[in-house]
């Protein structure tokens, strides 16, 4: 049986302009006009008779028929793109894009990342920190590595690791003039605070601690406050002060001396780090690998 399909050009108009959330954008991909496009997407349409997209004032939507068949087409285009790798004699390989947190793209991350390369010379990898809300619609991102509940409706979830909150401080300081032993010693130190840390998330504030310690509540809050917690961690190392370290982004620290950690409270955090990806990328090889070695991956 023949099967008779629409001109490929129209289907990666509308593939691309839904992908990217615009006839503007998806000319800039293909290298033609946003006219072009919308009369690849209008000549679809009319040849499918369906609409595929509300055309409203402030954008395009996506109809339901639309919804439908976006994964499918996506998926299909990026099989055709793995065909021709194999064609020109490679192995399934590709750019994968992957955006992740900055502190556990430094911490964890980043480190293991030649066990990867190791694994799969053939696949590059392009490692975009952000710390934002992702929108694959609109971006080109193959995944992505978020610490939260794990409540991405739509998308495919996978739970990469929990994590653990503790005390550290630079070896220099926790054994200095002034010892932290215990708890107590905290009152006279100087804490380092990630102001960036969600209010939603006690167990990464100063306050949570110094109740849970029993000590006077009006000296949690003082000390230096960072925006970024890789500068809040270096200021720890550099002896500056005490900071409530993340064992995914301190791991590297322990190992290696810099830091150590204090008391014997650990706080296991409500949240968790999840690997998310729409299904039609996840399907790529390349990024099917790329996610099963995070899965994998061990110390």
């Amino acid at each position: 049986m023949t099967r008779r399909l629409p001109p490929l050009n129209a289907l990666r108009a509308f593939e691309a302009a839904a992908r990217l959330g615009g006839f503007a954008a998806a000319a800039g991909e293909l290298g033609v006009t946003p006219a072009a496009v919308s009369g690849q997407v209008k000549a679809l349409e009319a040849r499918l008779g369906i609409g595929l997209f509300r055309r409203l004032p402030q954008g395009l939507v996506l109809t339901a028929a639309g919804q439908a068949c976006l994964p499918a087409l996506s998926e299909g285009f990026d099989r055709l793109a793995e065909a021709a790798e194999r064609a020109r004699g490679g192995q399934p390989a590709g750019l994968v894009s992957v955006s992740t947190l900055p502190g556990f793209a430094a911490g964890w991350l980043v480190p293991r990342l030649g066990q990867f390369r190791a694994l799969h010379p053939e696949i590059d990898i392009l490692l975009r920190t952000e710390r934002r809300a992702i929108d694959f619609a609109r971006e080109e991102a193959d995944l992505a590595i978020r610490f939260g509940t794990g409540n991405h409706r739509g998308l495919v979830v996978r739970h990469l690791m929990d994590e653990d909150v503790f005390a550290v401080a630079s070896p220099a300081l926790a054994h200095g003039p002034m010892p932290l032993r215990q708890p107590e010693d905290l009152v006279g130190h100087v804490l380092l605070h990630d102001v960036d840390a969600h209010p939603r998330q006690p167990w990464m504030h100063w306050p949570a601690w110094f109740a849970a310690f029993g000590l006077p509540p009006g000296e949690a809050a003082r000390g230096i406050h960072f925006t970024d917690s890789i500068v809040m961690i270096a200021a720890a190392v550099a002896g500056q002060g005490v900071a409530l370290g993340r064992a995914p982004q301190i791991g590297g620290h322990l190992k290696a001396g810099r830091l150590v950690k204090l008391f014997d409270r650990v706080e296991r955090a409500g949240w968790a780090y999840h690997v998310i990806a729409p299904a039609p990328r996840l399907a790529r090889p390349a990024v099917r690998s790329f996610v099963d070695w995070l899965l994998a991956v061990k110390e």
